[in-house]
């Protein structure tokens, strides 16, 4: 009896194993018009969670394939249990490559090489479990025809797997921890932004996703031009715009939002990452910029310059002893300033100021300290040739300045004398190619900077070549066919907020440079706009917008920045509720420090909250008559940020005797908001108070045009101002 009932299960169980392949065949012939239905999509996703039992029962199967026992009892038995175990196997693997036939019709997965390969390994390891299944209760002799289909099946079953975790984790995902680590480390000057600094992030957090064989939503990330098309939701980066980009504010979505990248359970990316971005597409996104022709003290050159850097060498070892501190303080003086490279440590570094006040006693007086100065910077100090043979004395000098001052370059033989001097400044002085030859026996010298000199370039470029195991800085030299854009004016103002009045300060780095600005919000230009002097008096709010013009330069890109008055500042702020962690910024400081916080939700100068109220207290140790309170919001639709749904100011003499002045209903957020900072104003008839409370209310469920329909949105804040 029960070897009827076993027989007749193996007989239902080979019937339902050749309907699945048939099954099979028919997907795979008709994959291209099949249109499942959402019951079906469900049953797809569900591969990856089935596939792992197939794989068990195939290997098991197939090592007691390998097995031989004496008792003919035992190997029957044993024989039996291997038949059981394949048909298991076999049923489980048809069913789960029917999930996954389902599963790779869906938006996301593409027929790439690598879905391709997938599929039909996938496909070809379940026809040879099914044929070592239905050879095993055949009468053909097979125990050598057991044994090679078993490995070819637990081979095939290797690369399945393998290709199926490269389609949802990346490349080599598998080997990765046995493959060599990292790529070669890129010299500076050959290093590309996009190549070497932001393609490894999205290779490593984003691809995994976001490739030829996995496309979420519609975008592959692999090639410049996939990044340029987007996907689904559009395109992925505006150049230039970060603010505006749908990337960054994916990542600056809360991590448990439903489209948060990289997925919550996925590893995130880091601050420097997530900055390194940020900058590359505020840059113009460009993917063939070198990180060398950016702008000296270009944000995205110095985030770059840190990324580069390679693994840090052995800190050097000074065998002098550290100078007298008493010597040390009495040499330092108003026009020179003596200090340690680090707490506590020997070597010193000399700066030296007030060219009116230098002469070569200033350097003479330094000889004391000759074995502890490891730098000394003289530019546009008036240091002449006959000095350079005292610097020459400094006989652990590593570092000299000799930028913009008198050296003639008659005397730089004794500079290469210095036996550890590494870097040599100088910029802005006549000397000649052949008084420079003397420093070839310099044989530490590894940076040799040369900007503004007498040299020609055709002089440059043999001096390079013949010290090439030294960095020749050469500079920019505009010969007048290329336009260049100037950078935009610079606000010298730290803060945005002032009570009175405030003098604005705009400066520029490129001398001759002309500010042009407006305050009535057009557009500033180079015939028309006034002209910026020294400074210009601001009495009231007041939104700047200025221009950088030069002779031969195109003109900069327009610079707004918003000025805030605010009669009162609170002395002291309290948070009456808590910020999600995420967005605490400097906590209730935040709202009184005079800073805005700009359209970068990220830059850690925004309160953000979620779920609960804003609510703050603002102290005055002696009362104040105010009329306006104004709030600083951030709107971001896409990031899930909301104007608040209500805005309220209580006043009173005191926390407990408060009344409402002002209650407002700001309008809510639509779907094609642009994204803004910008402030909420609440006026009332004059209130004398000690205290001053305001609430902002979050939007609590987003509304159904959302991608986050249903869940909380955010309310931000950054600066409260009074009358």
């Amino acid at each position: 009896m029960i070897l009827k009932q076993r027989f007749r299960w193996q007989q239902v169980g080979s019937s339902l194993l050749f309907a699945a392949n048939i099954f099979i065949l028919f997907l795979l012939v008709f994959s291209s018009r099949l249109v499942l239905p959402p019951w079906l999509q469900v049953l797809g996703r569900m591969h990856p969670l089935l596939l792992h039992f197939p794989i068990v029962l195939i290997i098991i199967a197939g090592i007691l394939t390998f097995i031989r026992l004496r008792e003919p009892a035992a190997e029957s038995w044993k024989q039996q249990l291997t038949a059981a175990l394949l048909l298991a196997g076999a049923l489980s693997a048809a069913v789960t490559v029917i999930m996954g036939l389902f599963l790779s019709t869906e938006d996301g997965y593409h027929g790439s090489g690598e879905l391709q390969w997938h599929k039909w390994s996938g496909v070809t390891m379940l026809w040879l479990a099914s044929a070592l299944y239905w050879l095993g209760q055949s009468t053909i002799p097979r125990l050598l025809w057991q044994q090679a289909g078993a490995v070819m099946t637990i081979l095939l079953l290797v690369i399945t797997g393998h290709l199926g975790a490269d389609i949802t984790h990346g490349n080599n995902f598998v080997l990765g921890p046995v493959m060599p680590a990292g790529k070669p480390q890129v010299p500076f000057d050959q290093a590309l932004v996009y190549e070497h600094l932001v393609k490894p992030v999205l290779e490593e957090k984003c691809m995994s996703c976001h490739n030829a064989g996995k496309a979420k939503g519609e975008l592959a990330m692999e090639l410049p031009q996939q990044l340029l098309k987007g996907g689904k939701s559009g395109k992925l980066f505006i150049a230039g715009k970060p603010e505006l980009s749908l990337l960054m504010d994916r990542l600056h979505l809360p991590l448990d939002a439903k489209k948060h990248m990289p997925p919550a359970g996925k590893p995130q990316l880091t601050p420097e990452e997530t900055t390194l971005l940020y900058y590359w597409i505020k840059s113009g996104a460009d993917f063939k910029t070198k990180v060398a022709t950016l702008p000296p003290q270009d944000s995205l050159r110095l985030l770059a310059a840190a990324l580069l850097k390679p693994a840090a060498a052995a800190p050097e070892v000074y065998d002098f002893s550290a100078a007298d501190e008493k010597l040390v303080q009495k040499l330092n003086n108003n026009y020179r300033v003596i200090y340690p490279i680090a707490v506590n440590a020997a070597p010193l570094v000399v700066n030296c100021y007030n060219k009116d006040q230098f002469n070569s006693k200033a350097i003479e007086e330094l000889l004391p300290l000759k074995k502890q100065i490891i730098e000394m910077h003289l530019q546009k100090m008036p240091v002449h040739d006959e000095d350079l043979k005292t610097i020459a004395r400094f006989e652990q000098l590593r570092v000299l300045n000799l930028s913009f001052t008198n050296v003639k370059g008659q005397t730089l033989s004794a500079l290469a004398s210095l036996p550890h001097l590494e870097s040599l400044s100088l910029s802005g002085t006549p000397v000649t190619l052949a008084q420079l030859q003397v420093l070839k026996s310099a044989t530490r010298l590894k940076e040799l900077y040369l900007w503004n000199t007498a040299l020609s370039p055709a002089d440059l470029d043999r001096l390079q070549a013949s010290f090439k195991q030294v960095a020749v800085i050469k500079g920019f030299v505009n010969d007048g066919s290329e336009l260049l854009k100037l950078n935009q004016p610079q606000v010298g103002n730290t803060a945005m907020v002032f009570d009175q009045h405030m003098q604005l300060l705009l400066k520029h780095p490129i001398r001759g440079v002309e500010i042009r600005y407006t305050t009535d919000g057009s557009m500033p230009d180079s015939a028309h706009s006034p002209v910026f002097k020294d400074s210009l008096l601001l009495e009231g709010s007041t939104t700047i917008r200025a221009i950088a013009c030069k002779k031969g330069w195109l003109a900069s890109d327009p610079l707004q920045v918003s000025f805030y008055k605010s009669t009162y500042k609170p002395d002291s702020v309290i948070l009456l509720t808590q910020p999600n962690s995420s967005y605490a910024a400097s906590g209730a400081k935040t709202l009184s420090d005079g800073f805005k916080g700009g359209q970068d939700q990220g830059n850690g100068k925004w309160l953000g909250y979620t779920g609960n109220n804003l609510e703050a207290m603002l102290l005055f140790k002696q009362p104040v008559s105010v009329q306006s309170v104004s709030v600083g919001i951030l709107r971001s639709i896409n990031a899930y940020i909301f104007p608040p749904t209500k805005v309220e100011v209580w006043g009173g003499m005191d926390a407990q005797h408060m009344k409402l002045l002002k209650r407002i209903i700001p309008a809510a957020g639509q779907k094609d908001d642009p994204l803004t900072a910008m402030n909420i104003d609440c006026t009332f008839p004059h209130t004398t108070v000690s205290c001053v409370k305001l609430v902002l209310t979050p939007i609590d469920k987003l509304p159904l045009w959302h991608p986050g329909k249903g869940g909380h949105g955010w309310v931000f804040a950054d600066e409260i101002l009074l009358n």
